[in-house]
């Protein structure tokens, strides 16, 4: 039977002996649980465990378990709970990109509920999506993404548990219960975020998110992280320089690299990042592709996949802004401000172009 939790302060004392005695020394004598990531966890809920030793000492690490909101049921409709487990089960020691070391992951495979226990980094190194990125990071993330999906091009059929990003019933979920319901509200309550023809250009990739998505996913499959923006990694300042630890590898799947570029750039970037600078690390990313072995992948089709990838990448602005319960102002303010740099990078890149 799967050891899992519905909420992180149900973690106890007796559990922490039983699932983290090979990690500790000493035994457990008290646990209290404190809730993290607010306006952040959007799809599970996060929460830092505090560990009294019996030998006086303290230690802590982070509980994650299902979201304790209605997006819970969207959370397991897109498999993101087996998603993250199977990533920290098989993939975390092969990534280039650090991820937190998982200390325990188990999941309900009927109902997707689920535990997992990772080492404790700290709230000093958790990026902060709000403040616009630095271009040491957007250089950095753009260059780890590149390795990332060198290492796994072409190589996805070696785990048989992965799923795709390419997928006609969830792609067909995506547009009709979180995309296209989510276009109204958030033009009502966001219509000063949106300049020109862009309630336009919005809306009709909405009609054609299908065809968009299919496109944008094609071609060469690697593992992508599938929600690579600043919220969910962990930035430690190792030697004087900025590192990426990623986390919230829910999204894990087999589908087409530049996809995660394209969401980091239009969800962390400042919305008047300039399109040479943008070009720069896009031809950054494409030559560290090429470092890693990979073949046949002009720097034209990178081009072409990053556009068609900012489009449906929409969605999560959509989903925040029109779609999601956002549970609180964080939450709130996090959807405005991506939602300003979205639209920025749709006509930075004029991306309304490519639809038919």
């Amino acid at each position: 039977m799967a050891i899992v939790l519905q909420n992180a302060s149900e973690f106890t004392v007796d559990l922490a002996n039983q699932l983290l005695k090979d990690e500790l020394s000493e035994t457990v004598s008290s646990v209290s649980v404190k809730p993290l990531g607010e306006g952040v966890g959007l799809m599970s809920s996060i929460g830092r465990a505090k560990l009294q030793m019996s030998g006086g000492s303290q230690k802590s690490v982070i509980v994650k378990v299902i979201a304790q909101t209605e997006n819970v049921e969207i959370s397991k409709n897109l498999n993101f709970y087996a998603n993250e487990i199977n990533y920290y089960r098989h993939l975390a020691s092969l990534n280039p990109i650090a991820s937190p070391r998982c200390l325990f992951a188990d999941i309900d495979a009927q109902t997707q509920d689920f535990l997992l226990i990772l080492e404790d980094l700290g709230d000093d190194a958790a990026g902060d999506q709000l403040q616009d990125c630095s271009d040491e990071l957007l250089e950095l993330a753009f260059r780890q993404a590149g390795q990332m999906h060198g290492t796994f091009w072409g190589k996805t059929e070696n785990y048989p548990w992965l799923k795709y990003q390419n997928n006609p019933e969830l792609t067909e979920f995506k547009q009709q219960v979180i995309y296209q319901p989510g276009i109204e509200p958030t033009l009502n309550n966001f219509g000063d975020c949106f300049s020109g023809n862009l309630p336009d250009v919005v809306t009709e990739i909405g009609e054609q998110f299908a065809v968009l998505f299919d496109r944008a996913m094609s071609g060469p499959q690697t593992i992508v992280h599938g929600d690579f923006r600043v919220d969910n990694m962990l930035l430690p300042v190792v030697n004087g320089k900025v590192s990426i630890v990623g986390v919230d590898w829910q999204n894990t799947s087999g589908g087409n690299g530049p996809h995660d570029i394209a969401y980091f750039c239009s969800q962390s970037c400042s919305k008047d990042l300039e399109l040479d600078v943008e070009m720069q690390h896009l031809r950054a990313y494409h030559d560290t592709l090429l470092e890693y072995g990979v073949k046949g992948y002009s720097f034209d089709h990178c081009l072409e996949d990053y556009r068609l990838n900012l489009m449906i990448t929409m969605i999560t602005p959509i989903a925040i802004c029109g779609t999601l319960d956002s549970g609180n102002e964080r939450g709130k303010e996090l959807g405005r401000v991506v939602l300003s740099r979205s639209l920025a990078a749709l006509e930075r890149m004029d991306c309304g172009a490519l639809l038919s």
